[in-house]
């Protein structure tokens, strides 16, 4: 088990390096640029890191699952090492994540803002909230939307190499379109519908437009909605073959 989960994490740490270098030139680029053109405005920075959990996930399996198995290793180690780094890398991340919003935040001149779900949903209650209390919400609920995002892309790479031709197809375009064409559509076509999803979002998330929120709500639904992802995604990997 140890062997597995140092492999996958000294090969998925070259992928988070370069990422934050990227993340780092950005970031450097608009502070210097907004700055030395005088703006006003705060441009946002944020997110990105969620995206990048979702493609990391979507690549990890086909690769290591052929790796391990060919090496002898049983699918419960295969999942239990790609959980475990899974869960480090969140862990990384979400640190990562909070160090970078507070030192911009700690930056006078800085134009740019780096958001976090946190950040975003509950501003009202992490600026009351005393230090040490914000800084273990903010790592917490990071911790669990990276981990989420992370076991998402996972599933969808193990539903997609467990599909027969015709799925994998439905899966590489229909996924797409659905999140950049059909979002847009059931904005414009049904509002009230998706008026209602949103509404039901935020109140699962603990989102409260007329008061903090509260992250703890958050916490639980994320937590539950990790584990059932995770579930699902373990008894995937039971049924796949070489």
């Amino acid at each position: 088990m140890k062997k597995i989960l140092k492999y996958q994490c000294f090969d998925l740490a070259k992928a988070l390096v370069v990422y934050y270098l990227v993340i780092l030139l950005i970031i450097s680029l608009a502070v210097i640029g907004m700055n030395v053109a005088g703006g006003t405005e705060r441009s946002g920075l944020g997110f990105s890191s969620e995206f990048f959990c979702l493609i990391v996930g979507l690549c990890m399996f086909r690769e290591y699952f052929y790796l391990f198995m060919q090496n002898g290793v049983s699918r419960k180690k295969i999942f239990a090492g790609a959980c475990m780094c899974l869960v480090i890398l969140s862990a990384v991340m979400s640190a990562m994540d909070v160090l970078a919003l507070y030192i911009l935040e700690a930056l006078p001149a800085a134009n740019v803002s780096y958001m976090t779900i946190s950040s975003t949903l509950y501003s009202g209650y992490v600026n009351n909230a005393g230090p040490v209390l914000r800084l273990l919400v903010e790592l917490v609920i990071s911790f669990l939307v990276m981990y989420v995002f992370f076991v998402v892309g996972y599933l969808i790479s193990i539903c997609f190499y467990r599909s027969p031709k015709p799925g994998k197809i439905g899966i590489a375009v229909g996924l797409p379109l659905l999140v950049v064409g059909g979002m847009p559509v059931l904005m414009v076509a049904f509002p009230e519908v998706f008026a209602r999803l949103m509404s039901f979002f935020l109140f699962i998330m603990g989102y409260s437009d007329t008061s903090s929120g509260n992250p703890f709500i958050g916490m639980v639904t994320l937590i539950v909605l990790s584990l059932v992802i995770t579930g699902l995604s373990y008894r995937a990997v039971k049924g796949a073959q070489i």
